[in-house]
């Protein structure tokens, strides 16, 4: 597997963002007067030394000194052990699945990875911590359950921008398997983009930068399919063959984040009390 990074461009005052490839993650650089924080660290240890390579030749005489993750998925913390040696943060959720095994031997391997490779962070929030970087600061949120379980945002007020992780993405439709909460996913949207002014930034996990009016619109379309998973639940009907072409998102990730929210419906024990007609289309 061929890991890549991408020259870190500015999107904000002295805020970058670059791509590591395979998985054309957005790799976040935050530089302050003291101090600079790095957002994700790629794919493994030996991409995540680039990406410090690269952070550093950018932010020149600033010390990079913290680093913050969104959540575990591999693009975004198999990097981690090239920074053991700074502030390394994440969503005690992310501590705890680490702890609790991880993503396992055959994951990492696909990686060329072992158990050793795979560092944990060096300290863990529940709700908010924030970051001192001189002149301004950053703020590490979990609003809640989405993408995953332990989601964090990272959120530099001074700068206007945000970053998101996997909550959002502009490259493709959002990303939903089985650690995913569609029920709770656009009501941790709703904090993190309701407390935004506009003219922010936002950085999903993976595409193009967005305004924050283009983010509300795929926390919308978020909202939507998982209306659409009610309607199906109670009708007693599943995810393959639901999928129609007015659809928001392509069959595949549609049937994906729709059979998830079934699942999750299920285990919730939530009653097929109500009967409805079932009504799946898009104005």
């Amino acid at each position: 597997m061929e890991f890549t990074l991408s020259g870190f461009e500015p999107i904000a005052d002295r805020v970058y963002r670059a791509v590591a490839q395979p998985a054309s993650v957005n790799i976040g650089l935050v530089v302050g007067s003291t101090g600079a924080l790095l957002i994700d660290t790629g794919n493994s240890p030996a991409q995540g030394a680039m990406i410090r390579d690269a952070a550093q030749a950018v932010a020149g005489d600033v010390p990079l000194t913290h680093v913050a993750l969104t959540h575990a998925h591999h693009d975004h913390l198999y990097g981690l052990a090239a920074f053991e040696d700074l502030d390394t943060i994440s969503h005690r959720g992310l501590a705890t699945w680490l702890a609790a095994g991880g993503p396992g031997p055959a994951e990492l391997a696909r990686f060329g990875m072992t158990d050793a490779d795979l560092a944990q962070p060096t300290r863990t929030f529940g709700l908010a911590t924030s970051i001192d970087l001189g002149d301004c600061h950053a703020e590490l949120i979990h609003f809640g359950r989405g993408h995953t379980d332990h989601d964090v945002t990272v959120v530099v007020p001074l700068r206007r921008v945000a970053f998101f992780g996997d909550l959002l993405e502009s490259s493709a439709p959002p990303a939903c398997d089985e650690a995913s909460w569609p029920a709770e996913w656009p009501k941790t949207l709703d904090g993190t983009l309701g407390a935004l002014r506009r003219g922010f930034v936002v950085v999903p996990g993976h595409g193009a930068v967005m305004d924050r009016e283009t983010a509300f619109m795929q926390r919308a379309e978020i909202h939507w399919y998982h209306d659409q998973a009610v309607e199906l639940y109670d009708a007693g009907r599943e995810a393959s063959g639901a999928w129609q072409q007015d659809w928001p998102w392509p069959q595949e990730p549609s049937e994906a984040f729709v059979a998830q929210a079934l699942a999750r419906l299920e285990a919730s024990g939530r009653p097929r009390t109500r009967k409805r007609s079932l009504t799946l289309h898009v104005r």
